[in-house]
């Protein structure tokens, strides 16, 4: 009995290792990603984007709030895809002059890119527009933007109002790599 028990152990054990040793083997051979040519000028990019969902509003006991929202929408120029981005604002009462930072990802038919960008935001009491600039670095990317991993990005953009209420932004992102 104590016999049978042994080579069942041992063969459950033999058995573990192998699925160990071929799960590492596949993990190590993945397919290779060429990266994508890309000259030393900076990208430039035009994007829209809209919200995708409601806002987060959280109001401040100093009269701030802080304002959340998730945005998408179309990037074109030197990449085309989708641009996603989780924007954060912390407002002052009334918001005229702030600081904003946002986080996005940019998807293409290639890969992606996920990054960051900080600044302010201006936006003049009863004005349809308020100006956005920021800069940032590209933190993750797909094996065919590798260039681009911890490139510097530029914004430039312009949020439109509508009743007091975003309707959407638009502007230019430049990434200029290392």
């Amino acid at each position: 009995m104590r016999n049978r028990l042994y080579r069942l152990v041992s063969l459950i054990i033999i058995g573990v290792i192998v699925l160990a040793l071929t799960g590492l083997a596949t993990a190590q051979e993945p397919d290779m990603t060429t990266p994508l040519e890309l000259d030393d000028a900076p990208l430039e990019l035009e994007f829209s984007i809209g919200a995708a969902g409601p806002p987060t509003i959280e109001p401040l006991s100093d009269g701030r709030v802080v304002f959340k929202i998730n945005a998408e929408g179309p990037v074109t120029g030197a990449l085309e895809g989708t641009m996603r981005s989780a924007i954060t604002e912390v407002n002052p009462d009334p918001p005229v002059y702030q600081g904003i930072g946002i986080t996005f990802t940019i998807e293409t038919e290639n890969g992606m890119l996920e990054g960051f960008y900080s600044g302010t935001i201006y936006h003049p009491t009863d004005a349809p527009i308020a100006t956005v600039s920021g800069h940032g670095q590209i933190l993750s990317v797909s094996g065919a933007y590798a260039d681009l991993f911890l490139a510097d990005v530029l914004v430039s953009s312009e949020v439109q109002f509508e009743d007091g209420r975003s309707t959407g932004e638009s502007g230019t992102l430049t990434i200029t790599p290392r």
